[in-house]
């Protein structure tokens, strides 16, 4: 029988290069044993004893999907990935060095504690493990970055969550943009979003809570998703990590659930300073800058060291990040502390938690700088929070704070961050939902529970765009949704743009005396005012909203209104200018695709793996539910390069019922025995979860025994 074992373990690993060996004939203790039974989906259901272990499973099983990738990540968060990868990595190096992040990340570890220090060394631990047992899967440059520690692992949370999340608008503004990790998009759009929504027994068909989680990112590099299960004695919980770090931050478990949306938060505001003599003029008159000297070093193209020295100026808000004659730019970004650094520990804690109580405790320690969080549980409980380290400001609104503040008013300063007890939120709203589509917290539910006033000037005024005018107009109609309709709405690229004006377009051409926007306009009659497939009119359509370009805040003649929440804007701003842009727009058609009735599966198409897909996504300010951004494809024409990445939808009865998808999976290479989900993806269906222990049987492909 061992002999058996033996060779099939063998066969299987050089087929695959997947399965362990180790322990693979042996019998499995559950209660001591870490184990990875990975499904048809690829996804690794980790069963662990405790949190160290789990996290060691997890890093592993990361490692199995994009170890190159991974090591990347942790040489960034490092600050030296430069020494490693090469020059095109130095600008993001700088970056983090200027804002102190490598410098205090043995502060960073301190802070954590016994307990979750532990499972952070022991994630940093599987990734070299797994590192030194595949060194045929680990790249040359990437191998460089070996050993990673926890440290690194710090280092790259800080850089993903403030610094890709938090200060998205601020730091391209001041910082040349780091060319390695770019992504080539044709969508302006295109910026990290999301949808949610909780909906409880007053709106569901069944009398059970259900949640969606519907992330909106980049299909590359850090914006990758990375899905698990992990099972220990305190904790069931599925769902997904951002690619190296050590916590799954959307999930739920057999009780509750929670998923996060990107807010209207600012967290990170740009300082003018100005520049006299040496110095620059302070809330005391001219100040000297404060100077620090980093050595870097920079791989050439021929695989030499060269030294690059880095001296970073500090004003008393924050670091210099760019100059001008007179003028000095610094910048502060909220939650960079030490203090507010046990983000991996408040995630571990929401995953362990079994009620709302137990949820809102973890919450209420405020690790994570922002998101909404929508929840959802067994009980029936949904509950909503605008989430974030919000600064405690002395004066100004939102509009103040986005703009360029004074570094010499000391009123434009701040300290403190508003306690939790003072943050919006509510539970189990009367309209019996809760959405957001990363619009203000004002609406997100109708009729609102929360109100503007109550909170300080700088949160942002109430808005709602094309995008969350749909998502509540899709909960709206239906008073009693099924599991299956909740799942199908979720699913919809029906355009409320479109819906608001296109009859108003139609009427403009049809009088027109050209023949392209007479044309325009009965193509535009017939179309679905959706972005499916077969879609003839959503390609023209498309051109028109592209041409509009920053004219679409003022869109509409009659805007929408927060005290009419529930009625959609509609008529034509500018109709001359309208009509201006669809001609432009007809004619651009006409050259890409000989027509203006091309279906809108021409343009939005998967091009990965091999395949050629049409696809029904819209790009992300155009009101459809389900989002895809357009990019450059290798061969000239286009493809889709990002939106909606993960979904899951969990219907909360004794057992959590769910479906879910990944499009583009857990692995860079996906093995033999792993199922794609491109083409679930393109159907726009979902996939089952597998969360029990007998579905996740019967569904293994797959099993490892580990023994950190």
């Amino acid at each position: 029988m061992v002999n058996i074992a033996t060779r099939l373990c063998a066969i299987l690993a050089f087929l695959t290069v997947f399965v362990s060996c180790s322990g693979f004939d042996q019998p499995v203790d559950k209660n001591t044993t870490l184990t990875i039974a990975w499904d048809e989906w690829g996804v690794p259901h980790i069963r662990a004893a405790n949190i160290q272990q789990a996290s060691y499973g997890l890093g592993w099983a990361q490692m199995r999907g994009r170890p190159n990738l991974v090591l990347k990540l942790m040489a960034q968060g490092r600050g030296r990935a430069a020494e490693a990868l090469g020059a095109d990595y130095l600008a993001s190096d700088q970056q983090m060095w200027a804002l102190g992040i490598p410098q205090r990340l043995d502060s960073l570890y301190q802070a954590q504690g016994e307990q979750y220090g532990q499972a952070l060394s022991a994630f940093a631990k599987a990734i070299n493990d797994y590192a030194a047992a595949h060194p045929e899967k680990i790249s040359e440059d990437v191998a460089r970055v070996l050993p990673v520690d926890a440290r690194d692992v710090l280092g790259h949370i800080s850089r993903v969550i403030h610094l890709k999340f938090v200060a998205l608008k601020e730091l391209p503004e001041l910082t040349a943009a780091n060319t390695a990790s770019s992504v080539n998009t044709l969508d302006a759009e295109a910026t990290p979003g999301s949808n949610a929504w909780a909906v409880g027994p007053k709106k569901s068909a069944s009398g059970e809570a259900m949640l969606l989680a519907n992330p909106h990112l980049f299909w590359s590099d850090l914006y990758y998703f990375f899905e698990s299960h992990i099972q220990t004695p305190k904790q069931n919980s599925y769902g997904v990590s951002l690619i190296g770090q050590p916590f799954q931050a959307i999930a739920f478990n057999e009780f509750l659930g929670w998923t996060h949306t990107v807010n209207t938060y600012d967290g990170a505001d740009i300082y003018r300073f100005k520049l006299q003599k040496d110095g620059y003029i302070g809330l005391t008159g001219l100040e000297a800058f404060s100077l620090e000297t980093v050595q870097l070093r920079v791989r050439n193209k021929v695989g030499d060291l060269e030294d690059h020295e880095m001296v970073i100026k500090r004003t008393d808000i924050g670091p210099v990040l760019k100059e001008t004659a007179d003028t000095a730019y610094a910048i502060k970004i909220a939650g960079l502390e030490v203090a507010n650094s046990q983000l991996s520990k408040q995630y571990w804690q929401m995953a362990q938690a079994t009620n709302l109580k137990e949820f809102e405790q973890a919450m209420a320690q405020l690790q994570m700088p922002m998101f909404n969080t929508l929840y959802a549980d067994r009980t029936g409980n949904i509950f909503y929070l605008f989430n974030g380290l919000m600064p405690q400001r002395l004066t100004g609104d939102h509009r103040l704070w986005a703009g360029h503040l004074d570094g010499s008013n000391a009123s434009h300063r701040w300290q403190q961050y508003l306690p939790y007890q003072q943050l919006p939120k509510y539970a189990n709203p009367p309209g019996g939902f809760i959405q957001n589509a990363n619009e203000p917290p004002w609406t997100s539910t109708i009729p609102a529970v929360l109100k503007p006033s109550d909170y300080p000037a700088d949160f942002v005024s109430p808005q709602l765009r094309e995008r969350p005018q749909l998502s509540l107009d899709l909960l709206l109609r239906d008073n009693s949704i099924s599991f299956e309709e909740f799942i199908a709405y979720s699913q919809t690229t029906r355009l409320m743009q479109a819906e608001n004006i296109v009859d108003d377009l139609v009427i403009l051409a049809k009088k027109s005396d050209k023949p392209v926007l007479v044309e325009a306009a009965k193509v535009l009659a017939n179309w679905d005012r959706s972005m499916n497939i077969n879609s003839r009119g959503a390609v023209l359509f498309y051109a028109w909203h592209q041409g509009m370009g920053s004219t679409q805040g003022q869109l509409y003649k009659n805007p929408w209104r927060f005290d009419q929440p529930d009625t959609a804007p509609s008529g034509l701003a500018n109709p001359s200018l309208a009509l201006q842009v669809l001609e432009q727009a007809a004619q651009k058609t006409l050259q890409q695709y000989g027509r203006l009735d091309a279906p809108w599966g021409e343009l939005a198409r998967i091009k990965r793996e091999g395949l050629d897909l049409p696809v029904a996504a819209a790009p992300k300010l155009m009101g459809a539910f389900r989002v895809g951004w357009l990019g450059a494809a290798k061969d000239g024409s286009t493809e889709l390069v990002g939106g909606t990445t993960y979904v899951a939808a969990i219907r909360f009865g004794k057992q959590p019922k769910a479906r879910g998808l990944l499009p583009y999976g857990n692995f860079a290479k996906r093995p033999e025995g792993v199922r794609s989900q491109w083409q679930v993806f393109a159907d726009g269906k979902l996939r089952p979860i597998y969360f029990s222990d007998s579905d996740i049987e019967k569904n293994a492909v797959m099993n490892e025994v580990l023994k950190p």
